[in-house]
């Protein structure tokens, strides 16, 4: 049922709008809503709608509702290539569309700020050369260099302006700005901030902004007060008339220290003043469909300081219950317990959330392990303690006894510097896995033994072969569905992306690779602690929520327990280039942060709202006092709920495939991301991809000859694409098809002016492989017809050889798919396949004993 506000919205709005929706309002809701009424009674296509979101999460809910409810309402519209995602996907959606054919054109590797900071940390010594970096950067230099390019990128200061500038820090930061994209450069790597500058200068290019423009007739940005500078123009760059309608809620904003703004959402008037000439229109969505009134009222109460305006917000629900607010003694476990006891009479323990500013603190840590020891269930959210799980120290032990020997200098010190104790401690650390007697075997010594007699071993190599010690299977055996289990999987899983990583990134000829792996890079994970163990499970489990307030951020729970802890309202430290900043000038900012903190934390309640009384912070601690110390439970209308399961995309070639091909396969390398080693064979055959729909846009581009000149392994088999003189009317579609209870995808390499289908393949192939070759395109063409769209030939050109193949168009069952699919929702993911074919290239041979 769509109320007044959400109608206005969705039917009536004009552009450009600003939708200040409130906690619990339908958000989602509307915007999908609203997308159905643009494309049914505007008829734009719905790959004309560009859509953000403000993670990669809350886009996939985003793609899987819009379909879900085009399908409900027998809507055919356009769903080649969707426009929906965060910044940074969609923003390198359109950098890899229009990349110059140049000395950078490959792909680089995205980047973590964790491993960028490592990177960093192993070239301090550039940074040191710069005249005036010892004296201005001090403590944890790193971040500081980190903030500088944040700085520089996020507010679009112009490089040139610094260098030439007369004030010295400008100079400095100039300096160390560029070498820091320097040492990315050299490694191929970008980081997130690249990814948006590269995509604003995409989009002030006169020719290619005005192309990306004129696909695009309207443009939707989600938690809009979370965004920075550069992002609210690129969002402007984004639209060629005033078709923008931004969502959010400036009470809810929460990533300030990440450069957010919501002064973007309110002065969202005087932008689109200046930038289109037009006044915006501002609508509000005022009607909680979450808490209790009395939850409300107590939230708004919180907000009720001058900082503030007074937002009209009233719950969907008629009755105002006094006993869904109360605060209780944090330091009295045993009566905690025992309210948890008596709610999980009525509900589930998953709608139970206890919110905090940091886990990394005492309380949470004692209570959860109090919680434990009574029988109850803890998922926490950021859990830290990767290193100790014993299936990592199992990992650890072989790479350390491959690669070093037991270490020495162990002894405690106290006149040790920050750095020399973490040190230590990690070396005390690595001691402790050389003497773990419960990962010692015969079978273990032979392994490692093996291992330090093979010259140039590849880490991700060492991983999966170890996988046929009896210790780790029992790990990989493990069901999915429990806490314990799917942490092990998982972590095994993470470790795996960093050994990838590593791999990607540094080249093994280096002669310190493997000592650097030891105690550089893992080093740097270790003493950071910024592994976080469950942060990647998108899972529901019987047990309590323990998480950040942060984290909770688009959550609901029915109980809600909140402590402030020693969390206080912290200004931000003097940053090298603060006077450039574009963000709210206010130096009331840090309290109304806190404010926005709470009052989202608040908000995440349903039925029951706890203030645990051990914030530090008089604000919080005043507040709790106001509240009522008992509650009758008993008149509370709680409720047992299953979660709501939104329906999965599943593409064709990294899910149908995979599980086709073997279902265990699939539980290791889509379900937990197990990562592939990436061998020369991967990189090659993906970057002959590449050049061929470069060249299939730009056939002309007079680069191609001197860029094939410098990259002579790639020139005979681009000549071959080449001289085939194919006619390309597009690359890369990607299709989707809502199959009820999935959505189906798939990537179709090259369509021709006939729409004919192309695939292109590197490498060798047997009938198996050619099989599944002919399989995925006849899947494509389907895929294809289902969205309305005609098809012709169906080609596979295998690119070394200089192939052309015609597929015949075989007896395609839309059904077997399905049924594959049904396999994967239902998690039947523990069988071997029995045609060992399948095994030869697959990682997971020494675990299933195929090798």
């Amino acid at each position: 049922m769509i109320n007044k506000a959400q109608k206005k919205v969705i039917e009536e709005a004009k552009t450009p709008a600003a939708i200040i929706a409130g906690p619990g309002t339908g958000k989602t809701f509307t915007i999908v809503k609203k997308v159905v009424d643009l494309v049914k009674n505007e008829y734009i296509p719905a790959n004309r709608i560009l859509i953000t979101t403000f993670t990669k999460k809350a886009a996939a809910e985003l793609n899987s509702r819009i379909l879900s409810e085009f399908t409900k309402e027998n809507i055919n519209t356009d769903l080649k290539d969707l426009k929906i995602g965060n910044f940074h996907s969609l923003a390198n959606t359109y950098i890899d569309q229009y990349k110059k054919l140049n000395n950078n054109f490959f792909k680089a590797e995205v980047i973590d700020s964790y491993t960028e900071g490592y990177l960093l940390e192993r070239n301090l010594y550039r940074f040191e050369q710069i005249n005036g970096f010892k004296e201005s950067f001090s403590g944890n230099r790193v971040r500081l260099i980190q903030e500088v390019f944040e700085d520089i990128t996020n507010n679009l200061i112009d490089i040139n302006s610094l260098k030439i500038s007369n004030n010295p820090k400008d100079r400095l930061a100039y300096e160390v700005y560029i070498n820091h994209l320097e040492i990315l450069r050299e490694n191929n790597l970008i980081n997130f901030q690249l990814i948006l500058k590269n995509f604003y200068d995409l989009l002030s290019d006169s020719q290619i902004g005005e192309e990306i423009r004129n696909s695009i007739d309207f443009v939707i940005i989600d938690e809009y007060q979370d965004t920075n500078f550069i992002q609210q123009e690129i969002a402007f760059k984004l639209i060629k008339d005033k078709n923008i309608m931004v969502f959010g809620d400036d009470d809810q904003s929460l990533y300030s220290f990440r450069g957010a703004d919501p002064k973007n959402l309110l002065d969202f008037g005087k932008v689109c003043k200046y930038k289109l000439g037009v006044d915006a229109n501002f609508y509000s969505l005022d009607i909680n469909y979450r808490s209790n009134q009395s939850i409300i009222d107590i939230a708004k109460s919180w907000m009720d300081v001058e900082e503030f305006d007074n937002k009209v917000l009233n719950s969907f629900k008629d009755n105002k219950n006094e006993n869904s607010v109360v605060r209780a003694r944090a330091d009295n476990f045993e009566n905690l317990y025992k309210i948890i006891k008596l709610l999980n009479r009525d509900i589930d323990l998953n709608q139970i959330g206890f919110l905090f500013p940091t886990l990394n603190s005492y309380y949470p840590k004692s209570l959860q392990a109090f919680l434990e020891s009574k029988g109850l269930a803890v998922l926490n959210m950021g859990s830290s303690n990767f290193f100790e799980r014993y299936e990592i120290r199992i990992l650890m032990y072989i790479f350390v006894r491959v690669f070093t020997s037991y270490p020495s200098n162990l002894e405690n010190n106290p006149y040790l510097s920050y750095e020399q104790k973490k040190k230590l401690e990690y070396r005390q650390y690595l001691a402790s896995l050389f003497d773990d007697q419960t990962i010692k075997s015969k079978e273990m010594d032979k392994l490692v033994s093996y291992f330090r007699n093979k010259k140039d071993i590849g880490l991700t190599e060492i991983l999966y072969k170890s996988f046929s010690l009896k210790i780790l299977k029992e790990i990989l055996d493990k069901k999915l569905g429990s806490i314990e289990n799917d942490r092990a999987l998982n972590n095994i899983g993470i470790f795996s992306r960093k050994l990838s990583e590593y791999e990607q990134i540094f080249d093994k000829n280096d002669s310190d690779y493997y000592f650097e792996f030891i105690y550089g890079y893992i080093f740097y994970f270790y003493k950071t602690n910024s592994i976080r163990e469950f942060e990647a499970l998108n899972q529901s489990y019987e047990a309590i929520n323990f998480m950040t307030i942060h984290n909770s951020k688009g959550l609901e729970f029915d109980v809600v327990f909140v402590s402030g802890l020693n969390d206080y309202p912290r200004g931000d430290h003097p940053r090298l280039l603060e006077y450039y900043s574009y963000k709210e000038n206010d130096n009331k900012r840090p309290i109304k942060d806190f404010y926005r903190k709470y009052y989202t934390a608040f908000t995440r309640a349903k039925n029951l709202l706890v203030l645990l009384d051990n914030s530090r912070d008089y604000r919080l601690e005043n507040f709790s006092k106001k509240l009522n110390d008992s509650s009758i439970l008993s008149t509370i209308d709680f409720k047992r709920h299953e979660e709501k399961r939104n329906k999965q995309i599943l593409a064709y070639t990294t899910d149908i495939e995979i599980y086709n091909a073997c279902p265990l396969k699939y539980k290791f390398l889509r379900r937990l991301s197990y990562s592939l080693p990436k061998t020369k064979n991967l990189i090659y055959g993906s970057r002959v991809h590449e050049l061929s729909e470069y060249i299939s846009k730009y056939p002309s581009d007079s680069n191609i000859e001197p860029f094939l000149k410098n990259n002579l392994k790639y020139k005979n088999v681009i000549l071959n694409f080449i001289k085939k003189d194919f006619k390309v009317i597009d690359t890369e579609s990607n299709y989707k098809l809502d199959r009820d209870f999935y959505i189906l995808q798939g990537n179709i390499d090259i369509i021709l002016e006939d729409n004919s289908i192309m695939d292109i393949k590197t490498g060798s192939f047997d009938d198996l492989t050619l099989k599944k070759y002919k399989n995925q395109l006849v899947t494509y063409k389907y895929l294809m017809e289902l969205n309305k769209e005609k098809t012709n030939n169906l080609y596979l050109y295998f690119i070394e050889k200089d192939e052309l193949i015609k597929v015949e168009d075989l007896n395609f069952d839309i059904s077997v798919i399905d049924g594959i699919a049904k396999n994967i929702l239902n998690e039947n993911i523990y069988g071997k396949t029995s045609d060992t074919s399948e095994c030869k290239f697959c990682p997971m041979k020494y675990y299933c004993d195929r090798y």
